[in-house]
């Protein structure tokens, strides 16, 4: 990399070493794109004297000296030997602009001509730790990084600086730092991304549902950013021309937005307002270039999968089972939950910390769920395990092995998210079919049978019933029974079974009984006598699904 730097232009290139600019942020202000700085002298006092023969001769060594006195440095002078040699330390200086982030969590690969010893540095090393620890299985995954705002101040504080000494020599032109070099996150994924594909067997994707994720973090921060507190008020008090750039944000959200700058939050907030600050106001608040400093970032990292999404149609047998855990005064009701029997299978499966169960609409307890099957999802979070459709259906069949008797799943299979949504809308769009036995006070006649089955598309009122008012709001709701069949029980002169199809959530067991009047009109007006349900199971529910 050595014939990298010494093509570059050697004033601006003696001066950023010289001032304590890491190796790897001085290519990305040179606009530098070059996988190989992974094997770059991440010691700026190293690198100055290893380039140093090479300024001499092309600057001559009075320019060069009259560079390095100017620039004074006070730490590569203590450090080196009295006979000139290379710097004892080991550490090297923290690069004033990445904060340490490109140098101090990557070894120097000088002498490797691949990626073997990167993967021995320590930012590798503790990411690889952490992935172990987790224990995920993942065949791609994804780098999320979370940088200080202090890196884009420090970034501007230094562009200002070249700007204003290099311009005129064609040079770090333009007000925009962000448009001009390689951005910190871009370069530092570079580093990293090839050694962790090598050891991990597995490729980057930026889709990946497995993240790796990096927060970085600087002591620093809060006291160099405390100018922004300036930012408030008008655009005009910064000297700013049009509202856009500014967005006259409070003083009050800006102090807000400087106490949780760490980790990425509110980064866009500091990237769009560093532009449109006058030079002379930004060097009045934040001195360029920017000074020294005295302890890197510190690092933190996780990994985590993305939610999962497994679908399918289940069937309830029982009267005794709910579809979510049911608790009244800490009291279940009910033997057990069409959520837990179907959610806690699964979720051993994908070794995942937890779950949610969703579906298109709701039984009661009481209720049976038949024909095809209620649609629903299970949202798993932070699967370690993703299995293959050939394991999703071993554990169906034997979950309906085991529970059969309970619940039965059918089409157990891997979703997209977007199937969540084309749950959601059917849920509101679909139409559901009913089967119910009903008694009335006096005995069925063919009569009653003929008027039910010739109405069709009736249009009822619903007003939220009364068993549900403790969770549901009080509204009146308009709703369509499709159609209605009829047929008689052998041996019964009061009871008969009613077939219906209507729109989703009506409210079937209130259309029967009318809710006292709640619900009009109802089976009990529409056959002038009294009428209960005394079993009902859902028989349909007509919707695509996965």
């Amino acid at each position: 990399m050595q014939n990298v730097f010494e093509s570059l232009p050697p004033a601006p290139l003696a001066d950023l070493l010289l001032r304590g600019v890491c190796s790897r942020c001085i290519l990305r202000f040179f606009n530098v794109r070059d996988t190989g700085l992974r094997h770059c002298i991440s010691n700026s006092s190293e690198l100055f004297f290893q380039l140093r023969p090479v300024l001499v001769r092309v600057m001559g060594e009075e320019r060069l000296n009259g560079i390095q006195e100017k620039v004074n440095l006070e730490q590569v002078s203590k450090a080196c030997k009295p006979d000139g040699g290379l710097p004892s330390q080991t550490m090297p200086r923290i690069c004033i602009v990445c904060l340490g982030i490109l140098q101090l969590y990557l070894q120097d690969n000088v002498h490797s001509a691949d990626d073997t010893d990167t993967r021995k540095s320590p930012v590798i090393s503790e990411v690889t730790k952490t992935v172990q620890k987790e224990g995920h299985k993942f065949d791609s995954f994804c780098l999320e990084i979370s940088i200080p705002a202090l890196t884009f101040v420090r970034e501007h504080a230094l562009w200002c600086y070249l700007n204003s000494r290099y311009s005129s020599e064609g040079l770090f032109k333009g007000a925009d730092v962000n448009e001009r070099i390689v951005p910190l996150k871009e370069s530092l994924k570079h580093l990293l991304v090839r050694p962790l594909e090598q050891l991990w067997n597995a490729s980057f994707d930026p889709n990946s549902t497995f993240r790796v994720a990096l927060f970085y973090k600087h002591t620093n921060s809060s006291a160099e950013l405390s100018f922004l507190d300036g930012l408030q008020g008008s655009c005009s008090k910064l000297g700013c021309q049009g509202k856009s750039k500014c967005n006259n944000v409070s003083k009050a959200t800006i102090g807000a937005t400087r106490e949780n700058l760490e980790y990425g939050e509110s980064l866009s907030f500091v990237q769009r307002s560093l532009p449109s600050i006058p030079l002379h106001k930004f060097s009045d608040h934040f001195p360029w270039p920017p000074p020294k400093l005295d302890a890197p970032c510190t690092m933190t990292t996780r990994c985590f999968c993305r939610a999962l999404y497994v679908g399918g149609r289940y069937l309830k047998f029982s009267r005794n089972i709910s579809q979510s855990p049911w608790m009244i005064d800490d009291e279940r009701k009910g033997k057990s939950s069409v959520q837990e029997i179907i959610g806690e299978k699964v979720l051993l499966l994908f070794k995942a910390d937890g779950y949610k169960f969703h579906a298109a609409g709701r039984e009661d307890i009481d209720v049976r769920m038949l024909g095809n099957g209620r649609p629903f999802l299970l949202e798993i979070t932070n699967a370690r395990v993703i299995p293959t459709q050939s394991e999703l259906t071993q554990v169906e069949a034997s979950l309906n092995i085991i529970k059969g008797e309970w619940v039965k799943v059918k089409g157990l299979r891997h979703a997209g998210i977007e199937v969540f949504d084309v749950m959601r809308e059917g849920e509101a769009e679909k139409q559901k079919e009913y089967a119910a036995v009903v008694w009335l006070s006096r005995p069925v006649s063919d009569a009653d049978f003929e008027k039910l089955s010739s109405l069709k598309e009736l249009k009822i009122e619903q007003k939220t019933p009364v068993r549900v008012l403790h969770r549901r709001s009080l509204l009146t709701r308009p709703r369509i029974i499709h159609w209605m069949s009829c047929e008689k029980i052998p041996g019964s002169t009061q009871y008969f079974l009613l077939f219906l199809c209507s729109q989703a959530g009506t409210y079937i067991k209130e259309f029967v009984h009318g809710d006292l009047g709640r619900t009009y009109p109802n089976i009990r007006s529409l056959l002038d006598c009294e009428a209960e349900i005394w079993q009902l199971d859902v028989v349909g529910v007509n919707m695509e699904f996965v």
